[in-house]
């Protein structure tokens, strides 16, 4: 999938609130899990190298609970690139 098209998604997942646009609390590296990618809804196999990125919910502790979302390297970035500057 080329940049555009990821940025475009990544643009599309903020503005319906499918992933937050603030950083993220906690962010993992490794490889991919097989769980759908956040962004491009492609699964994150165990050959490619996938980020979770977690969020406290509600701006609160991470002790009440995260929200955990699985995405690609190059998904992420357009996510990086897409959401709004801190």
């Amino acid at each position: 999938m080329d940049e555009e098209t990821l940025r475009e998604r990544a643009r599309t997942v903020l503005q319906n609130g499918k992933l937050p646009g603030r950083t993220p609390d906690r962010t993992w590296g490794g490889p991919g899990v097989g769980a759908p990618c956040t962004i491009c809804e492609l699964p994150v196999r165990s050959t490619e190298m996938e980020f979770e990125i977690q969020f406290a919910r509600d701006g609160g502790t991470p002790q009440a609970g995260l929200d955990k979302y699985h995405v690609h390297i190059r998904c992420f970035a357009a996510w990086e690139f897409e959401r709004p500057a801190a």
